[in-house]
């Protein structure tokens, strides 16, 4: 079955499913009604987070991850690889469940996040590279309560050197008022980090990448699942002042944005696109990877990598590419561990060499590649 025209498609693919919301090729469509396209979430998945607030825009990073859209949509075939990933995507979209990316460093993890974003035009990715000291609460949000201090000792210093009051709130002034604003001053100190810019309420999905998970500490995962269920999170510093002043604006991960909280409370309403990217699940606890939809990426064929290729160098390859390409497939089928960054800079080392030489030889293919991917053909040992 073929997706049919209309709906807020761009148009029938051949071989697309019809139940496929995202097709995989990060080309943009700006027709795609998401909202009216995307089913309803299963009632034990369903949040009601108000109000909701606009997508940022998109930036320049998943033209840089990515490369140049293609320009048209083509469906993977039956029984590959791209295709099972793809079906998984949509699953994860339909069920409101985190995606378990799995592969080695440089395998394409990061760049799906990137390619659901842009062709479902859902904004800017949300991206929290996890480490051995990251928590879930300093990914939810940060609070600065010593430069609210020093501000606030400076307030006072001026004020005594200056002999001044604020006339706002002098003799008859309104005491409530003054209590408001203070308390709302605290949103100049606290700031909402990626994971909790995710769960802000909108009426479409962010799309979060949650990377090395498998570099966090045991209890991470299960700290994640906590959100997960409830689709939210509290803010006990601002919960404390909720009978002051109900909503506090605070800053969130978006460059310059804000984003009200009322009574110290986050619910999502479109639950996030979340995709968890490690090289290995075998230290993530059973209770995470039953929660999730788990894919091992597999390592890209020829002709995926050949237009990752064209993406990144204006529609097609330099010369001397298909032969970089084919060394980057025969290392890998060996077992070397090549990232595709590897290819990409290789490649642009021989378009370089191909501005004084127009055809380079079989011997300058094979030393630029051998200069750039020796270390860890080396690592071997």
């Amino acid at each position: 079955m073929t997706t049919p025209a209309g709906s807020g498609h761009s148009g029938p693919v051949p071989g697309v499913p019809d139940w496929w919301v995202f097709r995989g090729s990060g080309r943009p469509r700006p027709h795609l009604d998401l909202a009216a396209r995307l089913p309803p979430p299963p009632p034990w998945r369903t949040f009601r987070g108000e109000p909701h607030l606009p997508l940022p825009p998109e930036d320049k990073e998943g033209d840089r991850l990515l490369g140049t859209p293609p320009t048209v949509d083509t469906a993977p075939p039956e029984g590959s690889a791209r295709r099972a990933l793809i079906d998984k995507v949509n699953a994860s979209l339909f069920l409101r469940r985190p995606l378990l990316l799995t592969g080695p460093p440089g395998s394409g993890k990061s760049s799906l996040a990137h390619q659901i974003s842009r062709e479902l035009g859902l904004g800017r990715v949300l991206r929290w590279s996890v480490n051995s000291r990251s928590t879930v609460t300093s990914a939810l949000y940060e609070y600065d309560p010593l430069s609210q201090i020093h501000d606030l000792n400076l307030e006072n210093a001026r004020q005594r050197v200056l002999g001044a009051t604020d006339r706002r709130y002098a003799e008859g002034g309104d005491e409530a008022a003054r209590l408001r604003e203070s308390a709302r001053g605290i949103g100049r100190y606290l700031r909402l980090g990626p994971l909790g810019t995710a769960f802000l309420p909108h009426h479409l999905p962010r799309v979060l990448l949650i990377d090395n998970l498998d570099l966090g500490d045991y209890d991470l995962p299960n700290d994640l699942i906590d959100l997960f269920e409830s689709g939210g999170y509290r803010i006990p510093e601002l919960a404390r002042l909720a009978g002051v002043a109900d909503t506090i604006d605070v800053g969130t991960d978006d460059p310059d944005g804000t984003a009200p909280i009322q009574g110290g409370r986050v619910l999502c309403s479109a639950f996030p696109v979340v995709v968890l990217a490690c090289a290995s699940d075998h230290d993530l606890p059973p209770s995470l990877l039953r929660y999730c939809l788990p894919v091992r990426l597999a390592p890209p064929s020829e002709e995926e990598l050949n237009a990752i290729v064209a993406a990144h160098f204006g529609g097609f390859g330099p010369d001397g590419s298909n032969d970089l390409v084919r060394e980057f497939l025969r290392r890998g089928a060996d077992g070397e561990p090549l990232a595709i960054d590897q290819l990409l800079g290789a490649i642009q080392l021989v378009s370089e060499v191909n501005n004084a030489s127009p055809v380079p030889t079989p011997d300058q293919v094979r030393h630029l590649s051998d200069m750039l991917w020796h270390r860890l053909r080396d690592d071997r040992g």
